[in-house]
């Protein structure tokens, strides 16, 4: 259902809470051009009667569209673990990318999230340019007075 181009999302959650989540204006596209085929019903995910999808049904679905797709070991969970990976890689805090999941705890916010390794290499020269010929004040060792010979071990531990 779209209210105030938010989605309300029933019944799939293994709570069996409700929840209400934004949308883009993509999705918002999406879900209101799927919404006008189906007449007065507000669910998306229907059968022929208007009756909503059960969980079975979805997964069907899901299951049928990955074999078309020739995609292989991708799962609904594996669309959730790219939705908070990608919250996160885009600077989206911890708290938020919580709420839009639909987690009680954060320590299940941080299973799903996994930061892509060019993500990684990105945030270490970030690093690097946003400290790059300033002198630190507040550590003793400077990367420029570490020994040559502690360096070298320190990047042959990869």
């Amino acid at each position: 259902m779209i209210v105030r181009q938010s989605a309300l999302l029933r019944a799939y959650s293994k709570n069996g809470e409700s929840r209400t989540i934004p949308m883009g204006e993509r999705l918002r596209m999406v879900v209101q051009e799927a919404l006008s085929v189906r007449g007065d019903t507000p669910t998306v995910f229907t059968n022929r009667s208007g009756t909503a999808w059960s969980e079975r049904n979805l997964l069907y679905v899901y299951k049928r569209a990955c074999g078309r797709a020739k995609i292989e070991d991708c799962t609904l969970r594996t669309l959730r673990h790219t939705f908070a990976s990608r919250l996160v890689m885009a600077g989206i805090d911890l708290s938020t990318v919580q709420e839009l999941m639909g987690h009680k705890d954060i320590s299940m916010t941080l299973r799903y999230t996994h930061l892509s390794p060019d993500h990684k290499r990105a945030a270490i020269v970030a690093l690097e340019q946003r400290f790059s010929g300033e002198k630190s004040r507040e550590f003793s060792q400077h990367p420029s007075a570490i020994d040559t010979s502690v360096s070298a071990k320190i990047v042959n531990l990869r």
